[in-house]
């Protein structure tokens, strides 16, 4: 598996979105559970703002390659292991000056062997 070896910028945030199945009974009592073992995954708005336009296109490269579908290792912000995640979306812009650019993309943990 592949490692993300680039490191994120300020702004680089973790979502959290547990999945939860909830029954509501008549006298307003709800019953609460998470849904299965995997049920708090992390999700990661990971920003990299004025690298290199090389460095950038290495980036996309990386993602191009996987195609939103293979998973690869990364080291969230805050976190000392590495996770695995998939890339669903990721984008390029124009940075603060010529020949740098941003580089923005949403990594999903990926549960799986």
């Amino acid at each position: 598996m592949a490692d993300w070896v680039w490191v994120e910028s300020p702004g680089t945030g973790l979502k959290r979105a547990p999945r939860v199945r909830a029954t509501q009974f008549g006298d307003g009592y709800q019953a609460r559970s998470p849904d299965g073992l995997n049920a708090n995954p992390q999700e990661w708005d990971y920003v990299a703002n004025d690298v290199d336009d090389a460095i950038a296109a290495d980036m996309m490269d990386f993602l191009d390659a996987r195609g939103g579908v293979e998973p690869f290792s990364y080291v969230p912000l805050w976190q000392t292991t590495a996770i695995q995640v998939y890339c669903p979306e990721w984008s390029r812009s124009q940075g603060s000056q010529v020949g740098m650019s941003n580089v923005h993309a949403t990594f999903k943990q990926w549960f799986g062997p």
